[in-house]
């Protein structure tokens, strides 16, 4: 990472938010999560913790067409009790990569899910000058990989530089978002997963494996109760296409997010049908 200081790296920020029609504090956020990121590709720990979620996102599809303010993570291969995972968390805070910024560990509580795996959040807080960012990383166990993690080059916002590290395949992350719209329905949908499926579609659709992606959906929605409801998937996109307030709720997305912004509620729900024909359930 090149040297800045704490008002170089503001003026950054400013500038490359103004570019990509983004919010500072987004381009912040995400500098910060990538410091954290640095410090564990630099630790004992690189192989244990697996990058999923918004920052994995975020990059595959580039911050200018999705951003994030939390890092998600699954572990494998380590204790995860309580007081493990919080002596894990704060040994590669304190891994010096030479940035000058300083993580300050709060607390790491349990978030309580339906299986019987240990899943946690982290509070941290990263200073740097005058710069006091707060922080949250997710830390989940048991989670279905298909096949299985892969190597990838994290390419950072401001300097380009590569941080290797373990992360979701493309198949079970579109596996993960797939199964969460279907199971969520109407009632709960969320915007945000409607447009990440969309994008990887899109970007990846060449690159996808029909098998691996039907066994990433089925390992998924076993594993979270709702195999039943994947077979249902006729009548819930349907459902979906002609609900007035996920429409509603598709169009204040556009609205807050201006990447998504001509992308039109029909396009996106004929996207997720051709993904569920896709996997032939």
């Amino acid at each position: 990472m090149k040297a800045r200081t704490p008002e170089q790296l503001k003026g950054q920020i400013r500038s490359l938010a103004e570019k990509r029609k983004l919010q500072p504090q987004e381009v912040l956020q995400i500098f910060l999560l990538e410091r954290i990121l640095e410090r564990l590709a630099k630790s004992p720990y690189k192989n244990n913790f697996i990058l999923k979620g918004g920052l994995l996102i975020s990059s595959m599809l580039g911050i200018s067409e999705r951003t994030t303010m939390d890092m998600d993570t699954t572990v494998t291969g380590i204790n995860v009790e309580e007081d493990e995972i919080e002596k894990v968390i704060q040994e590669i805070l304190l891994i010096d990569v030479g940035d000058n910024i300083e993580f300050e560990f709060e607390r790491l509580v349990t978030i309580r899910e339906k299986d019987d795996y240990n899943n946690f959040r982290a509070f941290l807080v990263a200073h740097y000058g005058k710069i006091s960012n707060k922080i949250k990383v997710d830390i989940t166990t048991g989670d279905e990989i298909t096949p299985g993690a892969v190597q990838y080059s994290y390419k950072t916002i401001l300097d380009d530089d590569e941080i290797d590290i373990m992360a979701y395949n493309t198949e079970t992350i579109i596996a993960e978002k797939y199964e969460t719209v279907i199971r969520r329905n109407i009632g709960t949908s969320r915007a945000r997963d409607f447009y990440d499926l969309y994008m990887f579609y899109h970007m990846y659709k060449e690159s996808i494996h029909p098998k691996i992606l039907k066994l990433a959906v089925t390992r998924t929605a076993k594993k979270r109760e709702s195999l039943q409801i994947m077979l249902e998937w006729k009548e819930i996109i349907r459902d979906m296409r002609e609900d007035t307030a996920l429409k509603v709720l598709w169009n204040n997305y556009c609205i807050n997010n201006t990447y998504a912004a001509e992308i039109p509620y029909e396009e996106v729900m004929e996207i997720i049908l051709r993904i569920a024909e896709l996997l032939e359930f």
